[in-house]
Parts: structure tokens; C-alpha cells; sequence
């Protein structure tokens, strides 16, 4: 009994979502086979397209797939691409891809060994490239681990004039650095060591020449008119 329970759990679909910056990025880990884990992806992914444009799924620790998940992966590849967005897989396994392989498939998905690779090309694409999106705003990247800060920090520069990219962590930051060659750089007052070592240091390694500036311990808690003023002042110093 306790071996059928330990072998259903291992079916079990988890996912795990994060935004970094405009690309959406979700964690699959167990197998993707008909039924609830599929529809379940298939309704996170195709409202994750419909929100984002481009979602980056990593492969690494999928087991399985069967021949109905693998339908849903195309439908949604083929959904993004015609909202010109795009499905890209990163960290496919040897028998996923051989899997892919064998269908014939593997042509018809963009696949990158990891996520930051994968979320490199998507900001490499039409959609975010200044000199074809025609976009010149300077672009601000705002690393907080409260998603309502997010939110309040991205509407906040974009009603001011900038291209403001969001993350919750410093890893997911440094990547959008050198993905999007941002200007400048936000960050919350709890981020300012990373594993040991000065989260701006961490940042110039990435860029020399970035303004990295620290947002008050409180600004979480300010009036927004006052917090959102001393943050367009904290951009133009």
C-alpha cells in the first residue's frame, strides 16, 4: 500500500512560477500525463501566454511525458507563437528529448540547456530589442521580494518614462542584467548580500559600469505619493 502511495506521489505534477522581468518562468517537476497534471499545465501555461507572450519552461526534472502532454506542449508552442510570443524548454533530459527525437518534434520547440539561456534569447527576440521594438526608454531593473512592491515599482517608472523589469532575487537579476543590459538598478534593502558577498558587487561583475541604489528599509510603508517621489529622485542623482 505504502508503494502504490510513494509511486502516485511521484506522478503528481508540481509547478513552481516565477517572473523575471517579462518572461514567465515555470518549474515542472514529475510527469506530465493525461489528465489533471495536463490540464493543469495547459491552463497555467496558456494564461501565463496570454499575460506574458513568452513562458520558459524547465524540463529538468520532468520524468515523463505521454503522447497527450506532448499534444499540449505544441497546442501551446503554436498559441504562443501565433500572440507572438513564444514556448521555450530548458534543461530537457536525455529521454525527453530522445522522446522528442523519436515524434519528430524536437524541431519545433526552442530548447536551451538552461533558463537563463532560454531567458536570454526571449529578450534577444523582436519583442524586447530597443533598435526593432523601436522601444528607447531607459530601463530600470527592480529587484524586491514582494510582489505588490513589484507591481507599485513597475507602474510607478512606467508612468515616468522607463522600461521598468521586475524580479524577486538577485540570481533572476543578474540574468536579466545581462539579458537586457538594463541602466540601472533597484534594489530592496534586505538584498544587499548575496551568498556572503555584496549583492552590488555581485552586479558589476555582470556590468562595471551599472548604478546599482538601495530603496528605503521602509518604503514598503511610506505614502505611495512620497515614496514614488523620492524614487524618481533616487533615479535622476
Amino acid at each position: 500500500m505504502l508503494g502504490q502511495q510513494q509511486q502516485g506521489a511521484l506522478m503528481k505534477l508540481r509547478l513552481e512560477c516565477r517572473s523575471v522581468g517579462e518572461v514567465f518562468v515555470i518549474q515542472c517537476e514529475g510527469r506530465i500525463i493525461t489528465g489533471a497534471e495536463v490540464l493543469h499545465l495547459h491552463a497555467l501555461v496558456g494564461d501565463s501566454i496570454a499575460k506574458h507572450g513568452d513562458v520558459v519552461l524547465e524540463f529538468d526534472k520532468v520524468e515523463f511525458i505521454d503522447s497527450s502532454g506532448l499534444g499540449a506542449l505544441m497546442r501551446l508552442v503554436q498559441s504562443a507563437r501565433a500572440n507572438k510570443g513564444d514556448l521555450k524548454l530548458c534543461g530537457v533530459s536525455p529521454k525527453i528529448r530522445k522522446t522528442l527525437e523519436m515524434t519528430h518534434l524536437l524541431s519545433q520547440f526552442e530548447i536551451y540547456d538552461s533558463a537563463e539561456e532560454a531567458i536570454t534569447a526571449a529578450y534577444l527576440g523582436s519583442r524586447y530589442s530597443p533598435g526593432k521594438a523601436g522601444d528607447a526608454r531607459p530601463r530600470v531593473l527592480c529587484v524586491y521580494d514582494s510582489s505588490d512592491v513589484r507591481a507599485f515599482l513597475r507602474e510607478i517608472l512606467c508612468a515616468a518614462g522607463y522600461n521598468a523589469l521586475t524580479t524577486a532575487n538577485i540570481d533572476d537579476a543578474k540574468i536579466l542584467l545581462r539579458a537586457t543590459k538594463a541602466n540601472k538598478v533597484l534594489i530592496s534593502s534586505n538584498l544587499q548580500s548575496f551568498y556572503g558577498r555584496p549583492t552590488r558587487k555581485a552586479l558589476e561583475e555582470v556590468d562595471p559600469n551599472i548604478s546599482v541604489a538601495v530603496l528605503d528599509e521602509t518604503f514598503a510603508s511610506q505614502d505611495p505619493g512620497e515614496a514614488a517621489e523620492k524614487l524618481l529622485q533616487t533615479l535622476n542623482a
